[in-house]
């Protein structure tokens, strides 16, 4: 009985492991998709009505599609304490592991608020190209191995019970 237990819990173990790679490629694309999604609605806010970086970040961080969105609501705080929008980048990007998205965050530090008006713009848009072409090889590389973790997930699990069986 004990046997056939810890045999359940390997093959689960291993099981849970593909699985939980697999939906990490999923949230990484989901956050490129978010992140040029935030983007583009600061873009279209700035172009529209010519508000500081600040406010349209605090604007946009009450908003329900960017409330889970990792690094939002640090940007929103830094502008509290800084006007800077490189500050809240940096800020944004945090002091661990920087992906894509936090990396052009870190570029437009240097334009956005800074820079003329259409400056802002063209950065904004090439920004939201390169996160949009980030975006889609993610969720290509979710499409494409997500099913292969998870099945080598399985295969694991399976390979464990019966070494060990």
């Amino acid at each position: 009985m004990a046997k056939g237990m810890g045999l359940l819990l390997l093959f689960s173990c291993g099981t849970m492991l593909g699985w939980s790679k697999a939906r990490s490629l999923e949230q990484r694309a989901g956050e490129l998709a978010a992140w040029q999604e935030f983007l583009r609605q600061f873009r279209t806010v700035l172009a529209s009505t010519r508000a500081a970086p600040g406010e349209i970040v605090k604007m946009l961080a009450k908003q329900t599609a960017f409330t889970d969105l990792r690094g939002v609501q640090k940007m929103a705080e830094a502008f509290r304490e800084s006007g800077s929008f490189a500050h809240a980048a940096q800020a944004a990007a945090g002091d661990g592991k920087r992906g894509a998205a936090e990396g052009f965050l870190l570029s437009l530090g240097d334009t956005v608020g800074v820079k003329p008006l259409e400056e802002q713009l063209s950065a904004l848009e090439g920004a939201i190209l390169l996160l949009g072409r980030e975006a889609e090889a993610a969720r290509e590389e979710s499409r494409r191995y997500g099913g292969l973790f998870r099945r080598l997930g399985v295969l694991l699990g399976l390979l464990a019970v019966v070494v060990l069986a």
